[in-house]
C-alpha cells in the first residue's frame, strides 16, 4: 500500500511509526510544498513529494492529513475529486464555509471511499463501556452532564516551545475548542446530537498566545440532557473526567485515574474495563488499522468524514457563540 501523509509533526510521526508497524510493506510518501528532505523522511524512507497531483501520479492508495487544522480543507477537496480514501486528523475543517464546502465535494464527486476521523477516544475500551452502560440503563434517564478536560500546554509538547505551536494560533486552527474537540465528538457519541445553547471563552494572560485558553459551553441533547464542557490549556496535572447523572445513578470516567465508577442507592462500584482499558496510546493503532482494512476490502469505518463534519460543525458554532460573548 502506498500513503501519502501531510505533515510530520507529533501526530504526524506517531501515524509514520504506526503504519509502518501494521504494514511493514507501506510505501510512505511526505507531502511538502518545498520538497526537503530531512530526518523525518529518512528515518520511514518516505518519498517526499511536493503536490498532491505529484502522489497521484505515483498511485497513491490512500491519503493521511496530519497538518494544521486550518489546512485541512484545502487537502480534502485535492483528496475527495479523486475518489481517495481519506484519513484526517481532528477537527476535520475550522470554518462554516469549509463544513459546506467539504460536504458539497462529497456529494458532487459520489464521494463513498473509506474515511477515518482521528476522533480516537471513541476506541477506548473504558469509554466504549461507559456508552455501553448508559444504553444498557444502568442510570436510568440521563438528566445532566459534565465533561471536562485540560492540560498546561507547555507539557504538551515539551520539545516544542508552545507559543510557536498551531495551537497558540488561532488562524491555523488553535485553541482549545478545536484541540479539544475530543470532548464535543464523546458528548455526541454518548448522548446524540447536540444543540449549543451558550459558549464562554478567554486568553490565558501567563501562556502567551492568542488563542483562546480556556472555555465553557452549555448544550443541550435532542433528548433533554443538560450538558456542560469545561476546556483549558491550563490545568498542571492532565485531567480529563466525564460525569453522567441520571435518575438511577450517575457514571464517573476518569483518564487519569485510570477508573469507571458506577454510584447508585446500592453503593459504588468500580467497573472493571480490562488491562488496555485507559490505553490511549493504543487507540491511535486501532483507529488506523481500522482504517487501512476498509481502504484494503472498499468497506467502511466507524467515525467516517460525515460523522467528523458534525463534530466539527458543533465546535466551530461554540467558537461562534464565545465571540458573541467576549
Amino acid at each position: 500500500m502506498r500513503i501519502l501523509v501531510a505533515g510530520s509533526g507529533s501526530i504526524g510521526r506517531r501515524h509514520l511509526h504506526n503504519l509502518t508497524g501494521l504494514d511493514p510493506g507501506c510505501s510512505c510518501l511526505l507531502l511538502r510544498a518545498d520538497g526537503r528532505e530531512d530526518e523525518c523522511s529518512r528515518q520511514f524512507q518516505a518519498q517526499v513529494v511536493q503536490t498532491v497531483d505529484q502522489a497521484l501520479a505515483d498511485r497513491i492508495d490512500a491519503v493521511l492529513i496530519a497538518t494544521p487544522s486550518a489546512q485541512h480543507a484545502d487537502l480534502l477537496l485535492e483528496a475527495i475529486p479523486a475518489g481517495l480514501p481519506v484519513y484526517v486528523e481532528k477537527p476535520v475543517v475550522t470554518t462554516g464555509s469549509d463544513v459546506l464546502a467539504v460536504q458539497a465535494a462529497c456529494e458532487r464527486h459520489g464521494y463513498h471511499a473509506a474515511s477515518q476521523v482521528g476522533c480516537n477516544l471513541r476506541l477506548l475500551p473504558s469509554l466504549q463501556r461507559m456508552r455501553a452502560l448508559v444504553h444498557e440503563g444502568a442510570i436510568g434517564r440521563v438528566v445532566r452532564a459534565s465533561l471536562e478536560a485540560g492540560q498546561w500546554l507547555p507539557d504538551w509538547r515539551p520539545q516544542q516551545d508552545h507559543r510557536h505551536s498551531y495551537s497558540a494560533d488561532p488562524e491555523r486552527g488553535g485553541g482549545v475548542i478545536f484541540d479539544l474537540i475530543h470532548e464535543l465528538d464523546a458528548a455526541r457519541w454518548l448522548l446524540g446530537e447536540l444543540h449549543p445553547c451558550a459558549c464562554l471563552s478567554a486568553t490565558v494572560p501567563a501562556l502567551e498566545i492568542n488563542s483562546e485558553a480556556i472555555a465553557v459551553a452549555l448544550l443541550r441533547s435532542e433528548a433533554g440532557v443538560l450538558l456542560q464542557i469545561g476546556l483549558d490549556y491550563v490545568a498542571r496535572r492532565p485531567l480529563r473526567r466525564y460525569q453522567l447523572v441520571g435518575d438511577t445513578g450517575t457514571l464517573t470516567w476518569d483518564l487519569p485515574g485510570q477508573r469507571l465508577i458506577l454510584d447508585n442507592a446500592r453503593g459504588s462500584e468500580l467497573i472493571d474495563c480490562g488491562e488496555q482499558g485507559f490505553d490511549v496510546a493504543l487507540t491511535y493503532r486501532k483507529a488506523l488499522a481500522e482504517f487501512l482494512k476498509a481502504v484494503q476490502s472498499a468497506g467502511t469505518t466507524t467515525q467516517p468524514i460525515q460523522e467528523g463534519l458534525r463534530s466539527a460543525a458543533l465546535a466551530i458554532r461554540l467558537k461562534e457563540l464565545a465571540c458573541l460573548n467576549p
